[in-house]
């Protein structure tokens, strides 16, 4: 507990963790602006208004639309890229500032063992996640139920989440921060996994919709229409066994869909939010079937085991090292 709580001091007396925590209550806050006026949308408490007759305060797709920014653009945009990024460079100087010369001696001097301190570590770092998040989302708590008029506490399934895919991409960042000592190469292989999974996810996430018979728009003869998405499934097979080896960071937090709470009922999908936007939209589009293709225990579980692979390798090296 000591050395956990030590963790969190030691990056709330980092500048960046204060940046950090203002840059996620300010999103917050424009989120808390957006409200619903008799005759559309209103910004920035009233100053900018956007009329439309769908989404307005009593409609029955206000829900809809308030909810969806907060999983489409704020857990898709803000929380999945964002927030990660900024704990990523606010954290990835931990281990190598504790594996420093004069600061590890005294902790190894005491009666833990190499391998606690080093959990303790990584799990300190991932608290820096949990409370910027947590804070945020209390914000967007309180947001939901002044404009909408309902507690949602469903949308507090984001601090898990999140933090869950900062923990893949971190720790690749602890792996070479414990083997090279250098943050920097600990950040550029840190982003480089997070576009190589991004990457990854977005061309089996094409190849899936290209090969299913209702997201194939071929005119072409029914038979060489028959072979191009045959030549797609197969594609589809290869990129699927290549994602399996790496974490799955965007399908993590499109899980979110599944589990925020829109109506009373579990579940939302991209269809719902194009209907709350336009006024239509079909309940099984094949994007959102590509979107939920895969379970959850799937996504996370193989993520996870991706993690453990790294994360064991880099407490070997550091159990292992002379200092």
């Amino acid at each position: 507990m000591t050395l956990l709580v030590d963790s969190l001091r030691l990056l709330r007396a980092r500048v960046l963790f204060w940046v950090t925590l203002g840059i996620s209550a300010l999103a917050a806050i424009l989120y808390l602006s957006i409200g619903f006026t008799p005759t559309g949308v209103s910004v920035l408490f009233g100053a900018t208004e956007f009329k439309n007759p769908l989404i307005q305060s009593g409609s029955e797709f206000s829900e809809l639309f308030y909810l969806g920014l907060f999983s489409k653009f704020i857990v898709g945009l803000w929380l999945s890229w964002v927030a990660v990024g900024l704990a990523l460079i606010s954290c990835a100087p931990v281990f190598p500032d504790f594996m420093s010369e004069g600061s590890i001696g005294i902790p190894l001097s005491k009666p833990v063992s190499r391998l606690t301190l080093f959990v303790c570590k990584y799990i300190g770092a991932l608290l820096f996640v949990v409370v910027q998040v947590g804070l945020f989302c209390v914000i967007v708590f309180v947001a939901i139920r002044w404009r909408v008029g309902t507690w949602n506490p469903s949308i507090f399934w984001a601090v898990p989440l999140v933090t869950l895919v900062f923990s893949y991409i971190y720790s690749v960042v602890v792996l070479v921060s414990v083997k090279t000592r250098s943050v920097l190469a600990a950040v550029l292989a840190g982003v480089l996994i997070w576009f190589v999974a991004w990457l990854g996810q977005k061309s089996e996430e094409l190849l899936y919709m290209a090969s299913h018979p209702a997201g194939a728009v071929l005119e072409v003869a029914e038979d060489e229409r028959r072979n191009a998405l045959t030549d797609m499934e197969k594609w589809h097979r290869i990129s699927v066994g290549a994602m399996a080896c790496l974490p799955k960071t965007g399908e993590t937090m499109n899980v979110m869909d599944r589990l925020v709470v829109v109506g009373g009922k579990t579940g939302f999908s991209n269809s719902q939010f194009l209907a709350a936007l336009f006024g239509q939209g079909q309940e099984d589009s094949t994007l959102d079937q590509a979107l939920t293709r895969n379970s959850t225990s799937y996504v996370i579980g193989t993520s996870l085991l991706f993690e453990a692979v790294i994360l064991g390798a880099a407490a070997w090296i550091f159990c292992r090292r002379d200092y």
